[in-house]
């Protein structure tokens, strides 16, 4: 696969027997060549399924784009199931919502959960076309969802595209961060992952961790800690993609590069106890 050698288990020191194991990338746009090696380095992993934090496409009305989106994915879509989150790149048209057409437990094509063993996991559309104040249809549903698995998973994943902490060119979101945030901790969300800055960025607010992760190929952007960086933050600018193996109550995370090798590896704990 284009010359790549991941050697997975070898990166993680503390490595323990999982339970499964899911990928994570976005922003994939244009950049064809680059999408194409993280799509073989995701294979390489063989994850269960895998999350894009949206962009999947440069403009998402130009029927052409998508159809190279799929030849691809298409080796990745005949093994696993991709769950991807909706980017401001890919409104216009019908493209996004043509490409979902899983099952998921509850919702539509724009915001959905789906569960695997005891993690369940939320995708929504967060991006300026689409509504989600207090008073929104997607507000509503996302509390009505989180509402009812109470008390049975070990870990909640929320994922979109718009990050509410960011030190990318876009910068912290302050509306995501004001009307969902306070969700995310109310509800004992254990990670939110997203997109839309072309980097790697990873913090934990009110422990709560949250993850940039848009170097699936469109062009990189300068990162800038003075943009709202605090001790313990990671960050990189980097082509990547993302491995999680959730074991019992952690959840094991690796950022890998195109050159097979980990950019950093962290740890993330279950707040199940914390869930009211």
């Amino acid at each position: 696969m284009l010359g790549i050698t991941f050697v997975f288990l070898s990166l993680q020191p503390n490595f323990v027997a999982k339970d499964f194991r899911f990928a994570l990338y976005g922003d994939c746009r244009n950049g064809h060549e680059t999408h194409r090696k993280v799509v073989a380095g995701i294979m390489e992993a063989h994850p269960a399924f895998v999350i894009q934090s949206g962009d999947l496409v440069a403009r998402g009305k130009q029927d052409e784009l998508w159809k190279t989106y799929d030849e691809i994915v298409a080796p990745l879509k005949q093994v696993t199931q991709i769950y991807p989150a909706r980017g401001n790149h890919d409104v216009g048209g019908t493209g996004y919502e043509d490409r979902i057409t899983f099952k998921t437990n509850s919702g539509n094509k724009l915001w959905y959960s789906f569960n695997k063993e005891r993690c369940h996991f939320v995708t929504l559309a967060i991006d300026e076309y689409t509504e989600y104040s207090v008073s929104s249809p997607q507000y509503q549903w996302l509390i009505s969802d989180l509402e009812s698995v109470k008390g049975k998973f070990d870990h909640i994943i929320v994922s979109f595209h718009v990050p509410p902490y960011s030190i990318g060119a876009h910068a912290s979101d302050l509306q995501v961060r004001a009307t969902l945030c306070p969700v995310f901790e109310k509800y004992g969300v254990d990670a939110v992952l997203t997109g839309h800055d072309h980097n790697y960025y990873r913090t934990v607010r009110n422990d709560v961790t949250y993850i940039v992760s848009g170097g699936g190929g469109a062009p990189l952007y300068d990162q800038d800690p003075k943009k709202g960086a605090i001790e313990g933050d990671f960050w990189v600018k980097a082509n990547h993609f993302v491995i999680f193996d959730v074991a019992g109550k952690r959840i094991l995370g690796r950022v890998i590069g195109l050159d097979g090798k980990a950019l950093e590896s962290f740890t993330i704990n279950s707040r199940a106890k914390e869930r009211k």
